[in-house]
């Protein structure tokens, strides 16, 4: 079972983020912020980071940046959670070292199916 830490400031989105994930069986850690995810990581060690972009210590990128530069953590897949109103920091992280994201408007099967694709390319699910 694959262990996803979900880095999302909006508490009824993580709540739901957390239900849909929980429900295709994977394990779930959440975190509030940049500095919440920082202090959960080492004992959580997820497989795969979901990455809100716009939140507050830290936001998304500054946070991808923190990770993609620590050698502990740079190999964990983020997947960037964003508004489509964001593409031209999504293009950003992507660059940095994202590998791929879900818009907060995306379905439920939407969201499962894009985490399964990409827990599968890492050889994590």
């Amino acid at each position: 079972m694959a262990k996803v830490l979900l880095i999302e400031d909006e508490e009824s989105l993580r709540n739901l983020y957390t239900r849909i994930l929980s429900s295709r069986n994977y394990t779930v850690e959440t975190a509030i912020d940049g500095e919440d995810a920082l202090l959960k990581l080492p004992e959580f060690q997820p497989d795969i980071i979901v990455l809100d972009i716009v939140m507050p210590n830290y936001n998304g990128v500054e946070l991808l940046r923190i990770l993609k530069n620590d050698e502990q953590h740079r190999k964990i897949p983020v997947v960037m959670l964003t508004a489509l109103s964001e593409m031209k920091k999504i293009t950003k992280c992507l660059e940095m070292g994202a590998v791929g994201y879900i818009t907060k408007d995306s379905s439920v099967e939407d969201i499962a199916h894009k985490l399964n694709l990409i827990l599968k390319s890492f050889s994590i699910n």
